[in-house]
């Protein structure tokens, strides 16, 4: 049995020394350059909530969570895909009174490309308010919101 054993090595080692190639683990690439489109400064983005975020604990830049409604496409192609998620943020909380319900004012900040990176938005703040007074309230999964793109960026497509 060992002397079969190092007969097969004795050939693998011969077909491997006649022909590298037969072994060889490199896959040919064709080193093309990466295709980019260039997003630009202003392009709108439709976002809808992601979480459920409770006035009675959100703070002040408190983290909040959006995703993408429609893709955004240019020269044909999609740079941020539907579902991509967003990060936005609590921007202001104006508490309950007497005559007034709650309201939390969110700002979205960056959103997710489809090559990955977080690209800023300029977001416009929208204020969620409740509908009681002297009750505090909600912003539900699925509130729309729309945000532009704060520079232009590049967007390595796959």
């Amino acid at each position: 049995m060992k002397r079969v054993l190092i007969i097969w090595l004795n050939v693998l080692c011969l077909v491997a020394i006649r022909n590298p190639q037969v072994f060889a683990n490199t896959p040919i690439h064709n080193h093309q350059p990466p295709k980019c489109i260039t997003l630009p400064t202003g392009t709108l983005v439709l976002l809808e909530t992601a979480e459920r975020t409770a006035s009675e604990r959100a703070t002040i830049g408190k983290q909040v969570l959006f995703r993408v409604r429609a893709n955004v496409v240019v020269d044909g192609q999609v740079v941020i895909s539907t579902g991509a998620l967003a990060i936005g943020r609590v921007k202001s909380i104006r508490k309950n009174t007497y005559n007034f319900p709650e309201s939390l004012a969110l700002e979205v900040t960056a959103v997710q490309t489809i090559d990955g990176r977080l690209v800023a938005l300029h977001g416009n703040e929208q204020t969620f308010t409740g509908l009681f007074p002297g009750e505090s309230m909600y912003v539900e999964p699925g509130q729309t919101m729309t945000a532009s793109l704060m520079n232009n960026e590049t967007i390595y497509l796959p």
